[in-house]
């Protein structure tokens, strides 16, 4: 899996490269948990102010995002803690991906879930450290211009000394346009420069502006090239899905007077959990696109046997977890195109092969000393007698 021809091509063995139970479920279990969490702080916050959870669901499914500015300060601050909590886990989501992604392009194909996972919690201080590291390059910026907008105001001296200081604006404007995207790269980049390069937080923000002003061209190939295959990974996946779904019909075809209802009532509180989701894609696919991704047109609540309608529930549970499975899918399909894209952009800029460094987890496996013994009896071989 390591052979990298060093191209812009390169992008296109993301999907392949992340379509492995292990990347999958390591990016499914952190973006479920993320988005519950989320989801759970929404919906507390909500209840907590007096709005009807019944309605919620109804309208707004599992993509419920608050937006309402009335909310008390208790629930708005229990929304804003439970938002930066499932933030923070999905960064460590794509640092655990991206540091599997790269293992297997070391060819160290033992590398488990649980080492990714660790791997993540122990970089994830120098993670968090890229994202500081541009607050405090960028902040100065903004304090500056506060202090000689408030300078400009007095009379006479203000307006002088804000005419001479025209071009050192110009410059420090032009300045903060480019940390502010070296800023936005690194959300994109910083995880796999982390899970490839194990560098700290203000090395890895070195490297992200250094990327932004080394190859800006490739860059940006490569995050639009990834951002397309992230969305056809999704409708494949979801695709695949809907095929395996069809396949369990027609093999209980002779139960399916019993199984149908129970499975039509499932599929109905899944168009109901993905709330305005579920509009947006019949919008935007059309009659040709529904029939692609979705079984019917439309569900219909059912009214059902106690036994059929928790056998329902169950069904609906673990097709809600094929979906985030398929989320889970996208991100390893990115974090795979990201770290590919990291490692050709490294070669161009430095002509250097970072799949070939010494890594701190290989070296400490013992792998490392198998192979120098492994050189010490080559020489031993070739030591003449």
């Amino acid at each position: 899996m390591g052979n990298l021809n060093f191209s812009v091509l390169d992008v296109l063995k993301a999907p392949r490269l992340a379509f492995s139970p292990q990347r999958i479920l390591i990016a499914t279990f952190g973006i479920m948990t993320a988005h519950l969490l989320f989801l759970g702080g929404a919906w507390l916050s909500a209840v907590l102010s007096g709005l009807s959870f019944t309605s919620l669901w109804q309208t707004y499914g599992l993509f419920y995002f608050p937006v309402s500015g009335s909310f008390p300060l208790l629930p708005k601050f229990l929304f804003l803690l439970t938002a930066a909590l499932a933030s923070l886990i999905f960064l460590a989501t794509n640092l655990a991906t991206a540091r599997s992604i790269y293992m297997v392009l070391r060819d160290y194909l033992f590398y488990t879930g649980g080492q990714a996972w660790r791997f993540a919690g122990r970089q994830f201080a120098s993670l968090l450290g890229i994202y500081i590291t541009f607050i405090f390059l960028i902040v100065p910026f903004i304090l500056g211009a506060g202090l000689m907008s408030a300078l400009g105001q007095v009379a006479w001296l203000g307006e002088i000394i804000n005419a001479l200081a025209t071009l050192p604006y110009i410059f420090a404007g032009m300045i903060l346009v480019f940390l502010t995207i070296g800023f936005f790269i690194s959300f994109v980049f910083g995880p796999a420069i982390i899970a490839v390069s194990e560098e700290d937080g203000f090395g890895a923000a070195t490297q992200a502006l250094h990327l932004t002003w080394g190859q800006p061209v490739r860059l940006v190939l490569f995050i639009i090239f990834t951002f397309l295959e992230v969305l056809f990974a999704v409708l494949f996946f979801a695709f695949i899905l809907k095929i395996g779904l069809i396949i369990y019909s027609v093999l209980f075809m002779p139960l399916m007077h019993s199984l149908a209802p129970m499975l039509d009532h499932a599929l109905y509180q899944v168009q109901i959990a993905m709330g305005p989701a579920d509009d947006f894609l019949r919008n935007q696919l059309g009659q040709a696109g529904i029939k692609v991704l979705y079984l019917k047109k439309d569900y219909l609540a059912l009214s059902l046997p106690v036994s059929t309608a928790i056998a329902s529930n169950i069904v609906f549970i673990f097709l809600l977890f094929a979906a985030y499975m398929t989320a889970g899918y996208a991100i390893a399909v990115a974090n795979a195109g990201i770290v590919i894209g990291y490692l050709n952009l490294q070669y161009y800029l430095n002509n250097v092969n970072l799949l070939e460094r010494k890594d701190s987890e290989i070296l400490n496996s013992g792998e490392a000393e198998i192979e120098i013994k492994k050189d010490d009896f080559k020489i031993l071989q070739e030591k003449p007698e």
